[in-house]
């Protein structure tokens, strides 16, 4: 069993032992960019979101109900405000809807914003732009969009080879990182890379406090006869946690509330872990903790050892 301190650790009636990870809830980025939309709904009125603030959908119901817009088009608005999304937007979005009278509430993450800025910094050092992550993430569009030039995404050593067939990687290639991304799965297109290019220059911006949750969440995989992943399936964060922990342990369950998680489940299990992605509301995590200590299903019990005459 896991001795970290911060990890919140219960027992039920029937022995089962559930252990939280320490960290679950909304990471910084996402209670900033939940906290300004609230503020610019409270202070202006017709705001409204290209797509979704966070991929949370009870928090996008919420804020839609306060008045949200969710729109797929801002060409046709003659004012009103735009909140950009914590996963960002290309500038010449932004700049495009400012010409038009739009005022714009930035809400993009610090730290995807300081992604931006890294792939700007090697673009403008001569090196040609690879990111590793997912091409049709927001995220990714945004970094994109602050670019001059075209840059190579890529999530697997698959995509390297054969985007190689049709994009002449040069001598100098600067490698980022989609900030939400797990690192070690990062390796071996840096591994390929290293083969391929004569000059490799990385910076990584993945978030600390992701990698920081994945650490902690692989460790606890590992160490508990079920592991609990809690978060929405259209979060690539979350998906990629789940992922993660079913790599070490392949009992591990996704589910998005309580009222997904299998009771059965628990059934075999005398350790429990729980983890969440980064825009799950920490009160689904601890709905889900409930359920758990609530089981009055007993765990299995240990073998009686034989004794001899």
């Amino acid at each position: 069993m896991p001795k970290n301190k911060n990890h919140n650790v219960a027992s039920t009636p029937s022995g089962r032992t559930v252990i939280m990870a320490s960290e679950v809830g909304f990471c910084f980025g996402v209670k900033r960019a939940i906290n300004l939309t609230r503020q610019a709904l409270d202070e202006r009125k017709d705001v409204f979101i290209l797509g979704d603030l966070v991929h949370n959908k009870r928090v996008t119901d919420e804020l839609e109900s306060k008045g949200l817009r969710k729109v797929e088009d801002y060409t046709q608005s003659r004012g009103g405000t735009m909140v950009i999304r914590a996963h960002g937007l290309p500038k010449a979005k932004i700049e495009e809807a400012k010409m038009q009278g739009i005022e714009v509430v930035d809400a993009t993450c610090p730290i995807v914003l300081r992604a931006q800025e890294a792939a700007q910094i090697l673009e403008r050092d001569g090196y040609q732009v690879v990111i590793i992550g997912d091409k049709n993430h927001a995220e990714i569009k945004g970094i994109l969009g602050s670019l001059e030039n075209p840059a190579l995404v890529i999530d697997s050593v698959e995509e390297l080879h054969e985007a190689k067939k049709n994009f002449k990687l040069l001598r100098k290639v600067g490698v980022i990182f989609q900030t939400t991304h797990a690192l070690e799965l990062c390796h071996k297109i840096i591994n390929e890379m290293l083969m391929m290019c004569k000059e490799i220059r990385i910076i990584n911006t993945i978030c600390r406090p992701v990698q920081n949750r994945q650490d902690d969440a692989i460790e606890l995989a590992q160490k508990v006869d079920l592991m609990i992943v809690v978060g929405s399936r259209t979060s690539a964060n979350t998906m990629e946690l789940a992922a993660l922990c079913r790599h070490y342990n392949p009992n591990t369950i996704h589910v998005q509330n309580a009222e997904e998680l299998p009771i059965e489940a628990l059934a075999d299990c005398k350790t429990i872990g729980i983890a969440s992605g980064l825009s799950t509301p920490e009160d689904l995590v601890e709905a889900v903790r409930q359920k758990v200590l609530s089981c009055d299903i007993a765990p299995p019990s240990e073998e009686p050892v034989a004794q001899s005459s």
